[in-house]
């Protein structure tokens, strides 16, 4: 199999440690040579990345990843159906929502979940909320209404429902004395999952405590940063000629956090 060449602009380079990842799949991915355009090409997901977006597909690109998508309009979405897109979100990218997607299979409809975050500053709020709602998605709770409690620069606090009809309570605290961490707990009356997904700039795994009326089981670890993850989920949607539906279910997402920012 020969490897699949990457490139990306230093921006998207760094924001997704793109090297460090090439080198743990030398396999699957090689990085491209300077004068030349990569089969898969990174785009960083700050301000204008639509636009980059469309850029890349005027080449012949064969997938494309975009790197921690901020918040824009739903309509700037670009439409996408020729080639494979990965959104490679900081947390929902994690290999450990799998296991956790399998817990909150059959979630009781009142049966309350929380998604409470830690970020390093102010500036990370909006993106945040974009990666607690994906990562909803990717449990198979996705979030159908969302409504402002509070939002300051301390952070936020946000309630709804999933579309199960299951309460849901999203929320950040910003805090400079603590690593960025996403925490996934679900509260039924006869069962508890707690989902710990670590900053995937560090070397700790996720972990997934399942309980119940018999214990606790905390699910074997499998660790892999969101950052890896998301770049074999490309490979393995360019290997296969598969299109993926990254960008649909971010659309989705932008609805609800356009609204929740409309009214910060």
């Amino acid at each position: 199999m020969t490897p699949l060449r990457v490139s990306a602009a230093t921006d998207a380079e760094v924001a997704g440690d793109i090297a460090t990842v090439i080198a743990s799949l030398p396999i699957s991915l090689v990085g491209a040579e300077s004068e030349q355009r990569g089969d898969l090409v990174a785009v960083h997901g700050g301000p204008g990345w639509p636009e980059r977006t469309v850029e890349c597909l005027l080449h012949r690109v064969r997938g494309l990843l975009i790197v921690h998508p901020t918040p824009v309009s739903p309509t700037d979405v670009p439409e996408v159906s020729f080639v494979p897109v990965v959104v490679d979100y900081r947390f929902a990218g994690n290999r450990a929502l799998a296991a956790a997607a399998m817990a909150f299979d059959g979630w009781p409809a009142g049966a309350m979940i929380e998604v409470a975050a830690v970020v390093p500053d102010e500036s990370s709020l909006e993106e945040t909320l974009v990666d607690q709602l994906a990562t909803l998605r990717r449990l198979g709770q996705p979030a159908v209404e969302l409504h402002r409690l509070t939002w300051n620069g301390s952070g936020y606090y946000l309630r709804g429902s999933t579309n199960a009809g299951s309460p849901v309570l999203v929320s950040a605290h910003v805090s400079s004395g603590a690593r960025p961490s996403l925490r996934v707990r679900g509260l039924a009356a006869d069962s508890g999952v707690v989902l710990t997904l670590p900053d995937p700039g560090t070397a700790r795994p996720a972990v997934l405590v399942n309980t119940t009326s018999t214990g606790a089981t905390t699910t074997p670890t499998i660790w892999e940063t969101s950052h890896r993850a998301a770049w074999r989920r490309l490979h393995t949607a360019v290997s296969g000629a598969r299109l993926t539906n990254d960008l649909a279910d971010l659309r989705a997402d932008l609805i609800l956090t356009g609204q929740i920012l409309s009214t910060v």
